[in-house]
């Protein structure tokens, strides 16, 4: 069957390429800082926080305005984009439908008061009339924003008395050459694109709470409560889990703090994380952060990703909890090092993440899970599902955005399953040397910048000696056979 595919798609990748692919790689520079301060009411979970943003301008024309992305507006009751999709909505509020967001009371620029509206398509855009920015200049913004937090397993929110802040805060939208990128919140995949930026932040919450999040930590206590600071430099986003239930417990390997926070001693849970993180470093190149934190937290799927912070849904055990873990894990190399458009080509981090799964199990063969299983269970499930699904709109194209997407399911089977069998595919064809020797060169060439396609594809051009845009603008526009 494998070598089935393998002809197809070498006969394919040879034909004359109608797809044409954006320009690669946008180079990032680290000159904006986030400072936040903010502190939760345990009680009425609440958070308030003021934020200090030193924006650096690395475009190449001047801007009079700073567009901030509301992520948290899409929990908010009448909410256009809802955070949740109907379908579920079950699982992510099992104890019935519940709002929340954020509302912006005061923005300075300079320290002078300014012009600022929230608008948007969804009314989740903070857009701040600024002086004039030049091309390499600076602006400083300063925004007092407060958070209601729903009741609901997900990345915002609160569940069980843990706390999940993922984009939570009011963050620079990304600016391409269409201008500000202010995508809205799908309810399904990772509607979120960001810049690199250096991170300053302060949770305060009450004393016996621990806080996972991003970079390095430190705690102090007093009146009370007990204060987490953390600092991160070149991250894209930063997130934070808090719970009194949290029992942390440490190991460092290959130089790396790992951090695994769970509501139970889990030296199992701790083992897979160092471990992804051993066998990643040789397969790609070395891990890019100084520390690495887990939380097993209320979540309705497999987890989420963020700069050396990951969440692993408590849901999942076994087998499943161990694939999760590594799955998102292997998102600090695809996505958190090596950025990219997670809207527009969701395929890109989900299918490399999906496929790094599969690898770690290949180096870590202990475990009992072949690759050949693995991708012969991708392939069967792939096939079951456009069976079913034969009718659906764009089926089988990977080159969809998120918002062309008819479901969850669709979304899944193709970023992330398909997206799997075709670089299991590509290997196949250019061999082991030529196929990692590109993923390491990919990683080292794109690290802190935001790559696209094109930029992908290039590598493995480079790596294998051959011509392989027909390869992928086959499995990407839906004509390569999978069969």
């Amino acid at each position: 069957m494998m070598k089935k595919i393998a002809l197809i798609a070498a006969a394919l990748m040879l034909a004359v390429s109608a797809l044409a692919f954006a320009a690669c790689g946008k180079e990032e520079k680290d000159g904006t800082l986030y400072r936040i301060s903010a502190a939760l009411d345990a009680d009425n979970m609440i958070v308030t926080a003021s934020m200090d943003v030193h924006y650096f301008n690395s475009g190449e024309s001047g801007l009079d305005d700073l567009q901030f992305m509301l992520y948290p507006s899409a929990y908010r009751e009448g909410a256009r984009y809802a955070a949740v999709s109907e379908s579920e909505q079950g699982e992510a509020y099992p104890h019935g439908m519940s709002y929340g967001g954020v509302t912006i009371s005061e923005v300075t620029v300079g320290g002078e008061s300014c012009e600022w509206a929230v608008g948007g398509e969804d009314e989740d855009v903070l857009i701040v009339s600024v002086p004039e920015i030049a091309p390499g200049g600076y602006a400083d913004v300063s925004v007092k924003f407060t958070l209601a937090l729903p009741e609901t397993r997900n990345r915002f929110g609160h569940m069980d008395g843990v706390v999940n802040l993922g984009n939570w805060y009011p963050i620079v939208a990304m600016r391409d050459e269409s201008g500000w990128r202010t995508d809205p919140y799908y309810s399904y995949g990772d509607p979120f694109y960001s810049s690199v930026a250096d991170y300053e932040v302060t949770f305060t919450v009450p004393e016996g709470w621990e806080v996972a999040g991003t970079g390095s930590v430190s705690a102090s206590l007093g009146d009370g409560n007990a204060t987490y600071s953390f600092t991160a430099s070149g991250v894209r986003d930063f997130a934070m889990s808090a719970s009194a239930n949290y029992v942390c417990a440490e190991r460092e390997t290959n130089g790396v703090k790992v951090r695994y926070y769970s509501s139970s001693e889990d030296a199992e849970g701790l083992d897979t994380a160092c471990r992804a993180v051993e066998t990643f470093s040789r397969l790609f190149g070395k891990y890019p952060y100084d520390t690495l934190s887990v939380a097993i937290t209320p979540f309705k799927e497999g987890g989420m990703e963020y700069p050396s912070f990951v969440m692993v849904s408590d849901a999942l055990g076994g087998d499943m909890k161990t694939e999760a873990i590594v799955h998102e894990i292997s998102h600090q190399w695809w996505y958190a090092a090596v950025g990219n458009d997670q809207i527009n080509e969701p395929w890109l981090d989900e299918g490399l993440a999906e496929y790094s799964t599969t690898l770690y199990y290949e180096n870590n063969p202990d475990l009992g899970v072949t690759t050949q299983d693995r991708i012969a269970d991708a392939m069967q499930s792939y096939i079951l599902f456009s069976d079913v699904y034969s009718d659906t709109e764009g089926m089988g194209r990977m080159d969809r955005p998120l918002g062309s997407y008819s479901s969850p399911t669709d979304y899944a089977f193709h970023a992330y399953v398909k997206g799997e069998l075709m670089f299991d595919s590509l290997r196949h064809i250019i061999g082991d040397e030529a196929f990692f020797n590109g993923l390491k060169s990919y990683y080292s060439d794109y690290s802190g910048r935001v790559a696209d396609a094109g930029c992908l594809i290039a590598e493995f051009e480079k790596s294998s000696g051959l011509g392989l845009v027909g390869f992928f603008e086959s499995w990407l526009s839906g004509t390569a056979s999978v069969m």
